[in-house]
């Protein structure tokens, strides 16, 4: 599965491998840290609150010096925004990209591969949608992001529009048809990464990930 980061491939962190201090400083001098840090950064926030992220922190865990990560975040405020621009870019395209391997014109073909991929890279990369969805790195998107951001809004919503000349909840006005849309792959994610809401749901354990995800967005955009 691969996450913001890319996977480490020169050093083996694990306990049945030790690793060398020098072993580590070559491998990040090599351009690893800073995707590590990023991945490091996401578990912590995930796994304990954002109270407990500190730069300090993520070098004592990675085995490197306390000035490392500076050289790549300047605090912990532009660590945030990396996280939010690298993440969010990702679900974009992840959602795009899949309307676009269709390689179909109808636009409900279209919304429902963009509905699978939204949802299916949620679900693949659990940590970082969370961590994504946490209101306090939602903020630090910078300007940049907040205008790709946008401009994503508009492609889903003319998507939805596409599919409503088609037919589809045609006598709906569009912001609700569009609010419907987004929520249920995003609420169904949620849902499902969610031990606690989870836990009232056993049965889902009985669908592959693939057949879930396609017999809920059918239900938003029937195909």
């Amino acid at each position: 599965m691969r996450n913001l980061c890319e996977d480490v491939g020169a050093v083996n962190f694990s306990e049945k491998t030790p690793v060398s201090n020098q072993q580590i400083q070559n491998a990040y001098h090599h351009g690893n840290l800073s995707s590590d840090i990023l991945q490091r950064a996401v578990e912590i926030i995930d796994e304990q609150g954002l109270d407990a992220l500190s730069l300090r922190g993520i070098a004592k865990d990675l085995g490197v010096s306390h000035a490392a990560p500076n050289r790549h975040f300047k605090n912990k405020a532009s660590l945030l925004s990396a996280i939010a621009t690298g993440g969010w870019m990702q679900l974009r395209d992840a959602t795009l990209k899949a309307a676009d391997a269709t390689a179909s014109d109808n636009p409900n073909v279209r919304l429902n591969a963009m509905g699978r991929g939204f949802m299916r890279w949620a679900l693949r990369n659990r940590a970082l949608f969370r961590t994504l969805l946490h209101p306090d790195v939602a903020r630090f998107a910078d300007d940049d992001l907040t205008e790709a951001m946008l401009e994503f809004s508009a492609s889903v919503s003319d998507a939805v529009q596409a599919s409503q000349r088609q037919g589809r909840l045609s006598d709906v006005p569009l912001p609700i048809v569009s609010l419907f849309t987004n929520a249920v792959p995003m609420g169904a994610a949620l849902l499902l990464i969610n031990p606690l809401l989870s836990a009232d749901h056993p049965d889902f354990e009985q669908f592959e990930e693939e057949e879930l995800i396609h017999q809920v967005i059918n239900l938003v955009v029937p195909i």
